[in-house]
């Protein structure tokens, strides 16, 4: 009887899941249905053919191949490398000045926890729109012109128009010299198995550092050796090069990365606090430093509070990448939304295009810190 009622229990909720979710689809296939009447009593054309199209504009910024002459879907392509790229940048500078305003908040010093609580009080209640006004409009608008540029060794030049960058190509003789810097790198790598054998203790962080150096010295020199640069040419437009990062780049990366960093900056600070107290004076207790502290012992336990509401924070610096459209960086609402909806007139379709790129990679981003936190919740201390 227990048995019948349980199985009973289960087909009902199932029943139920399954009624809910056909009356979801129901409601999509129902507006789907009347936005395709609406569109075809208006006369506007429907489908997605358009991506075959040529786009006939050009765009500013470009981690691909294309021109004005390429299909739509290229410059949706393009559009997608160009979000990406501004996502990856705001992620990486919020978490760095996140992590230094939390150890300014925890430093138990005076001046460096009034500093890092000014700098969350002020960027988190200032809207990121706002801020990216200000860096675009007020700042980077100060800088002089092309004739007047800021100059780093002679190869690195800023103004008004952007940062410009040395280029870089391969030399004629790479496959020598790439064999060179590998044997440098074999050599280096066999005196430092060998130091570490007869000398370095075991688990001193000394083998780890000079690992880490001598690759670093290695790659230096091959990338010396082995590449070209050269500096930005000046012609009567300006400074040119390969590698250049606009103005509105840099608004758009200052201004959300300093908004969102004064919320990663709480939750790293939130995570650091949770743990005992007890932690700290035991590494202390066993002779542990700062850093091996840090990253042995505190790290490790505080990430378990840190990486879901981080996974919020990273999450709304994606989604924030749409307002490089107010400042015209060729972002995906600014190629699609703002230029080709106005060439094609799709509206619909493109939307559900946009819908599906940012859903599809914030599915991946969760995916994958859920994953780093399955991880560091299977941490146990010693």
């Amino acid at each position: 009887m227990k048995d019948w009622q349980l199985n009973w229990a289960t087909v009902r909720s199932l029943a139920l899941q399954l009624a809910i979710l056909a009356g979801i689809m129901a409601v999509i296939i129902a507006i789907a249905n009347a936005t395709l009447a609406n569109l075809d009593r208006l006369g506007v054309q429907s489908g997605f053919d358009f991506i075959w199209q040529r786009a006939g504009f050009d765009i500013s910024q470009k981690l691909l191949p294309y021109s004005s002459d390429s299909p739509v879907y290229m410059a949706f392509a393009v559009a997608v490398c160009n979000t990406m790229l501004l996502a990856v940048l705001c992620i990486i500078l919020s978490t760095i000045l996140g992590l230094l305003v939390a150890l300014c908040r925890i430093s138990g010093d005076w001046f460096l926890n009034g500093l890092g609580c000014g700098f969350v009080e002020v960027f988190r209640n200032i809207p990121a729109l706002l801020q990216i006004f200000l860096w675009y409009f007020v700042v980077l608008r100060a800088l002089p012109a092309s004739d007047d540029s800021y100059q780093i060794f002679g190869s690195i030049f800023l103004n008004n128009r952007g940062l410009f960058l040395p280029s870089s190509s391969l030399q004629t003789g790479f496959v020598s010299i790439m064999g060179l810097a590998l044997l440098a790198i074999a050599l280096v790598f066999i005196v430092v198995m060998v130091l570490r054998r007869h000398r370095a203790p075991a688990g001193s962080p000394v083998k780890g550092a000079g690992m880490m150096g001598f690759w670093l010295v290695g790659f230096v020199v091959w990338a010396f050796y082995a590449v070209e640069w050269q500096a930005p040419v000046m012609d009567k437009f300006g400074y040119r090069s390969d590698w250049v990062i606009n103005p509105e780049l840099c608004a758009v990366l200052l201004g959300i990365s300093f908004y969102n960093s004064s919320y990663v900056a709480e939750v790293i600070r939130a995570g650091f606090r949770s743990v005992p107290l007890g932690q700290w004076e035991a590494a202390k207790s066993l002779g542990f430093g700062p850093l091996k502290t840090m990253r042995h012992v505190i790290i490790p336990q505080a990430m378990r509070v840190i990486l879901p509401p981080m996974t919020n924070c990273y999450l709304n610096i994606f989604k924030a990448t749409s307002l490089g459209a107010a400042v015209g960086y060729p972002e995906i609402v600014s190629v699609m939304v703002g230029t080709t909806n106005n060439l094609v007139g799709r509206p619909v379709e493109i939307m559900t295009l946009i819908f599906c790129i940012y859903s599809l990679i914030s599915l991946l981003g969760v995916w994958a810190m859920a994953a780093m936190n399955r991880r560091f919740n299977s941490f146990k201390p010693v």
